[in-house]
């Protein structure tokens, strides 16, 4: 692109698109719209109405809120004033707020509303550099005159008023200022989320992005007629290249209302692209799967030739074997009579799909493959600014991440650890040169905690977070996020932590999709009260044992599972048993039901 920053590419793309729909987002109960000239006109007041309260180039500016419009535009903002975005999960726990503003030293902290700012005691010692609280929707900023300052609190609307009114006395300071930024200046802190330890602050310039950009376009080539649905947290690294990726191609963005109402903003945005943890993923291939076994006999036949049609396509396509006419036209058949509803369920224009942030289990893309919905997976970490490996669209494996973008190497450490050095590898831990020495190397090689394996084609296959891995009594090693995956793609089970270290059997906890439960023990005559008494039932231990019975047989002897629990509540992010992003915080479940663990071990009665 020959940028020298993501803030010159703003302004560049912004010249380019005009007047051009920029963002669309729901407000009071109707879609609005921004131009791409109406966001320069709010990112300029905003950013400079930071610089009129002082903020300059290298401050680090904290965003406390979910997605929506003003959290793009405040980020925008601080790109083109040198401004360092410091993003917090608006899931986060006070503590965890406490901890990021008082290491990152944020003197702005952006809060979406005056209930989220209701949940943090303002008078905390870490907060003791924060000069402004400023408030995306000011409704309720006056109940916090007796509990902080009034001079410390903002709305954006007033923010905005302070950069209008600094703008008519320096004219030129907002252009002057994005364009002296360049490659190596600092652009973001976004902290891990901390899965096996402390949350460290992962620190990027505009270089970092610059390249990913160029790297990721000719790998997953889009335009500026696509439209996304941004639903990934902008706190997560993922999420925010998705929305870097909206200005530097000129998509349109779609922000999704919620991630509960993800499914009904698809029919209003109607995405081109789509991009995703494997949940979404997880969640659609169950509710296809739950309608066609309730439909009739004729439906399931139907729906089963064209899933066995659309395979053998596939199968030809990725080999690159000429396909039979006969094939063609059964796809095109199933394609118009079969699988045309799941398609609108997705907005009807979906031509691309791409998984991150967790494994997606391989026949649950091979699925939608043969629904015609072709899901990419990739892999990267934050530390490798989001992405590292991808598969293309026309070279892709299932089961594996893909290949390495161009200009990165990956190499495979003798303990199977995986190696990644490139332009894409972070300029350390914020703050914390002992933590980047223990995974940077003198050679420049980013370790990077995973463990897997290079295919003959180069393709990648992740296998586990090397601290994850199980070692059993007898010595096996095993990589428990595989297993999970497995027992996921059940209809009835919801989530599963395999345990099993320095033990002589591989044991699990696992939440079911209670609601499939409920319909099944209704067709046998059973009624489930609390969800206690569904998930202790014998016939629903029974059932669940049978389906993971099924599933060992996929397994090796050593990787099966002989004994489990079943949980009567799915583990949760509020509860800290979940990262942002959906992954399982071992350390924390362990200790949590350390006590069933142990009743497990020391009864097996569940044996399989």
């Amino acid at each position: 692109m020959g940028y020298q920053s993501l803030a010159e590419m703003f302004l560049s793309q912004v010249k380019r698109h005009g007047e051009r729909v920029l963002y669309r987002f729901a407000r009071d109960g109707h879609w609005k719209t921004y131009t791409w000239q109406e966001v320069l006109l709010r990112v300029r007041q905003i950013g400079l109405g930071l610089v009129s309260l002082g903020v300059k180039k290298g401050d680090r500016v904290a965003i406390l809120s979910a997605n929506r419009v003003e959290w793009s535009l405040i980020d925008w903002a601080n790109i083109c004033t040198g401004a360092l975005t410091v993003p917090i999960y608006s899931s986060s726990t006070s503590s965890q707020v406490f901890q990021f503003l008082d290491h990152s030293g944020s003197t702005i902290l952006f809060v979406e509303s005056a209930e989220r700012l209701a949940k943090i005691d303002l008078l905390h010692p870490s907060l003791r550099l924060v000069k402004k609280f400023i408030l995306m929707d000011p409704a309720g900023q006056s109940s916090f005159s007796s509990s902080i300052e009034p001079v410390r609190m903002l709305s954006l609307d007033e923010l905005q008023e302070m950069g209008r009114r600094y703008d008519e006395a320096h004219s030129d300071v907002f252009e002057h200022l994005a364009y002296s930024i360049r490659p190596d200046d600092d652009l973001t802190i976004i902290y891990t989320s901390g899965t096996t330890g402390e949350p460290k602050g992962v620190l990027t310039t505009h270089g970092h992005y610059l390249f990913m950009i160029d790297a990721i376009n000719p790998a997953m080539p889009s335009t500026d007629q696509d439209v996304n649905l941004q639903f990934l947290p902008f706190a997560h690294s993922f999420g925010r290249l998705e929305h870097f990726m909206v200005v530097a191609m000129g998509y349109t963005c779609g922000f999704a209302r919620s991630t509960e109402t993800i499914a009904k903003d698809l029919l209003s945005v109607c995405p081109t692209l789509l991009f995703s943890v494997p949940r979404i993923y997880e969640n659609a291939y169950d509710r296809i799967r739950s309608r066609v076994a309730t439909g009739s006999g004729l439906q399931r036949i139907l729906f089963r030739c064209g899933v066995s049609i659309g395979k053998r396509f596939s199968r030809y396509q990725s080999e690159g074997r000429k396909i039979p006419w006969g094939l063609r036209i059964g796809r095109y058949l199933a394609q118009r009579l079969v699988f045309s509803r799941i398609h609108s369920s997705f907005g009807g224009r979906l031509r691309l799909a791409i998984s991150g942030g967790a494994p997606l289990a391989s026949e649950i893309a091979e699925f939608f493959d043969a629904l015609g919905i072709l899901i990419l997976e990739g892999y990267g970490l934050t530390e490798t600014t989001t992405v590292s490996h991808v598969n293309r669209s026309g070279r892709y494996k299932f089961g594996t991440v893909g290949l390495p973008l161009k200009g990165v190497e990956c190499r495979i450490a003798p303990d199977g650890e995986i190696l990644l050095r490139g332009p894409n590898i972070f300029a350390g831990y914020y703050l914390d040169s002992k933590a980047t020495r223990e995974v940077m190397d003198a050679d420049g090689w980013f370790h990077t905690g995973d463990v897997g394996e290079i295919d003959e084609d180069g393709f990648l296959r992740i296998t586990d977070r090397k601290k994850d891995l199980i070692v059993t009594s007898g010595g096996k090693k095993v990589a428990p996020q595989v297993i999970e995956n497995l027992l996921k793609t059940d209809p009835l089970i919801s989530q599963v932590m395999v345990i099993g270290d320095r033990q002589k059997h591989l044991l699990a906890l696992i939440t079911l999709k209670q609601g499939q439960i409920r319909e099944w023990g209704e067709r046998g005559g059973l009624e489930f009260g609390s969800p206690e008494e569904m998930t202790s039932h014998p016939r629903v231990f029974a059932l669940i044992k049978e389906r993971i019975r099924q599933k060992n047989k996929e397994l090796a002897p050593f990787e099966a599972v002989r004994s489990f629990r079943i949980l009567p509540h799915d583990f949760t992010v509020e509860k800290e048993e979940l990262t942002p992003t959906l992954k399982l915080r071992r350390q924390i479940l362990m200790e949590r039901y350390k006590e069933l663990i142990e009743e497990m071990v020391r009864k097996p009665r569940s044996d399989l």
